[in-house]
């Protein structure tokens, strides 16, 4: 298993590398964050020995387990499923980043746990850039606002944004998706020049994601393979 998940770590950084070289932003750097949740913890140490140390969790309460079974001042647990206003303490006690801030309640209730538990949260907003109905996220027209909020936020710091790929878009669309999310991101940055941070990418479009300004990339299946 070390053997197997340090060879797709490799192959994915080398692919990573490929698509800053084909992008705008020659040389910035992009963070890969493993997504981890259901695999085991055996799973997460082989990734760890490879080299991997930010790693996305869905679920709150696999996050906390995972994070006191896995304690490493090393360690940085990124929160990336839709936060619940009853799980905010678990995400504000045992998460170094969110992704997934879209809505001003959420925010200030967020922002309350970690002054409780005088933790400072790396948040990022997620917009439905797609405008799906189903779709957790702001509204493109919501994130300048929301933005501004975070902002004044005293233990959360605003890194930029993040988005969900449309999976059933063909890549056509899927790419002006990429570009749409680039130019909100300049409008966010353009207030807020610290918020430059673009989560987006999954294991399917990740290398077309970078090449249109991602700066974070979410991977779990090519890295720990299918869920059972």
């Amino acid at each position: 298993m070390q053997t197997d998940i340090k060879k797709n770590i490799d192959e994915i950084l080398e692919k990573i590398n490929t698509s800053v070289s084909n992008s705008e932003q020659k040389g910035k750097e992009v963070l890969l964050v493993a997504v981890s949740k259901r695999k085991s913890l055996e799973h997460i140490q082989a990734a760890i020995q490879s080299g991997i140390f930010h790693f996305g969790e869905n679920y709150a309460q696999e996050l906390k387990e995972k994070n006191i079974q896995i304690s490493s001042s090393n360690i940085n647990w990124h929160f990336i499923g839709p936060l619940q206003s009853n799980k905010v303490k678990l995400i504000a006690n045992y998460a170094s980043w969110i992704h997934t801030l879209d809505r001003e309640k959420i925010i200030y209730k967020l922002n309350d746990a970690c002054k409780e538990s005088n933790n400072v949260i790396n948040g990022l907003i997620q917009v439905n850039v797609s405008k799906e109905p189903t779709k957790n996220g702001c509204s493109p027209d919501e994130l300048l606002n929301l933005a501004a909020i975070v902002n004044a936020s005293s233990h959360i710091n605003l890194k930029g944004i993040m988005a969900l790929p449309n999976i059933h878009a063909d890549s056509h669309n899927q790419i002006q998706e990429m570009k749409q999310m680039y130019e909100h991101s300049l409008k966010v940055q353009a207030k807020y020049p610290e918020a430059k941070e673009i989560s987006l990418g999954t294991t399917s479009d990740f290398q077309n994601a970078i090449e249109h300004g991602s700066s974070i990339v979410r991977i779990g299946e090519s890295i720990f393979g299918k869920r059972l």
